[in-house]
């Protein structure tokens, strides 16, 4: 079985860096110029990772010609530090493009392609882990988004990981070596989620949050120690590592803390109710999507949140928006950038509405298996999060992947094993 999993690995990694050459010839000649600049940025998709192969490239000059005390000193993203890595071992052949930065989005790719695997083992079983990995390594915006410098690749990578670890605490029994190992991974994990994506942050806290009333519950039949030793190393570096280690963006602006967010300026700290500071940070953070790129594809843009009441009155339209947007009437329309992007957006959420009715059939189906719920209401909890924060259709689109991901497992169990009988 081991040898099998090699071989689909190696098959998904010639894929990967056959459309990563493709992208760059087409980008190097100019063949769509409107699409791709000349180092494979996508032009219509990954705007930002223009932005970020610039940071990039200069680090990748600065440390090979002023050391790495210059290089360190360098204030930028924490991803682009790290693509700065392979701009400077590979970059000198292959140039600080999008091939360039290949050997290292080919690791976050095959990354998150092992953990929906493992996921989908640890929950259902071997087929429906393999079919839920197919899915997602075949899912074309997935795919060209994977090939660019952006922060997402290593961040989903990240998430995954972490809840692929926290299923297992929640699964299987740990001797008190194992969980150390398995808790000091863990807040590795938590704190190179922290440093590429502080702005949701929260999410990891819905996670920890789950897994801790799960874990109770095991625990009041039968204590497990190892496990819980785990858990608390995890939940000791959720709660020093925001204050230890600064969460990098752009270099000159400053990441929230709060989730969801996108990079603001600094501002005074004044001292507010929770509630009032909830509907400041959420207000602020759809103000800035409005502002996002692609303003055509914005939703419900004039929405402003001035109490709790407004938010609570908001949940239902924004978990429509969480889950189904973009909605039917954008996929035909033309884009700030063309019609292309816009039909395989709505073609890969038509898509997602299949998937969504294996997932609804699974639940039923199989509703006494903890290990779904918990990683379904993660998914569901932050589509609920986006849908409240994030006004632009675009910028959702490509957040919510890693949630998209979470959810082709359980729907790969509801497609394509055969139907067991009812556990009740």
């Amino acid at each position: 079985m081991k040898h099998a999993i090699l071989r689909y690995l190696i098959l998904a990694a010639v894929v990967h860096v056959t459309l990563s050459m493709a992208i760059f010839i087409v980008g190097h000649f100019q063949l769509l110029p409107n699409t791709f600049d000349e180092n494979g940025t996508g032009l219509t998709f990954a705007i930002d990772g223009a932005s970020y192969q610039q940071v990039a490239s200069n680090l990748a000059d600065e440390l090979q010609t002023n050391g790495i005390g210059a290089w360190l000193n360098t204030k930028a993203p924490f991803h682009s530090r790290l693509y700065s890595l392979s701009f400077a071992t590979f970059g000198r052949l292959l140039g600080h493009n999008i091939l360039g930065a290949e050997p290292l989005n080919l690791v976050f790719y095959l990354a998150i392609l092992s953990c929906i695997y493992f996921l989908g083992r640890e929950i259902f079983d071997l087929r429906a882990g393999f079919v839920a990995a197919t899915i997602v390594a075949l899912w074309p915006s997935f795919l060209f988004h994977s090939t660019q410098l952006i922060r997402d690749p290593i961040s989903i990578a990240c998430f995954l990981s972490l809840v692929l670890l926290l299923t297992l605490l929640l699964s299987r029994e740990f001797p008190l070596g194992p969980s150390i190992a398995l808790g000091v991974g863990g807040a590795a994990i938590v704190t190179l989620f922290w440093l590429v994506r502080g702005n949701m942050w929260n999410m990891v806290l819905v996670a920890i949050a789950l897994t801790v009333v799960l874990l109770i519950a095991r625990i009041v039949h039968r204590f497990i120690i190892g496990n819980a030793i785990a858990l608390v190393i995890i939940i000791a570096a959720v709660l020093l590592v925001p204050s230890r280690f600064e969460s990098t963006s752009l270099p000159g602006v400053r990441s929230p803390v709060t989730p969801l967010a996108i990079p603001s300026t600094s501002q005074p700290v004044t001292h507010e109710g929770i509630w009032t500071r909830t509907i400041r940070q959420l207000a602020g953070r759809r103000s800035g999507f409005r502002s996002y790129t692609s303003q055509a594809s914005n939703i419900d843009r004039d929405v402003q949140f001035q109490s709790p009441g407004d938010i609570v009155r908001y949940v239902p339209r924004a978990l429509v928006i969480g889950f189904f947007a973009p909605f039917p009437k954008l996929w035909v329309e033309s884009g700030s950038y063309g019609r292309t992007g816009r039909l395989l957006s709505g073609a890969e959420t038509l898509a997602m509405y299949f998937l969504y009715l294996a997932v609804a059939s699974c639940l039923w189906r199989d509703r006494r298996n903890l290990k779904m719920w918990f990683v379904f209401l993660i998914a569901a909890v932050g589509l609920l999060a986006l849908g409240l924060v994030v006004v632009n259709a675009a910028a959702l689109y490509r957040i919510r992947y890693v949630f998209w991901m979470m959810l082709i497992v359980i729907a790969a169990e509801g497609f394509f094993t055969q139907r067991r009988k009812d556990p009740s």
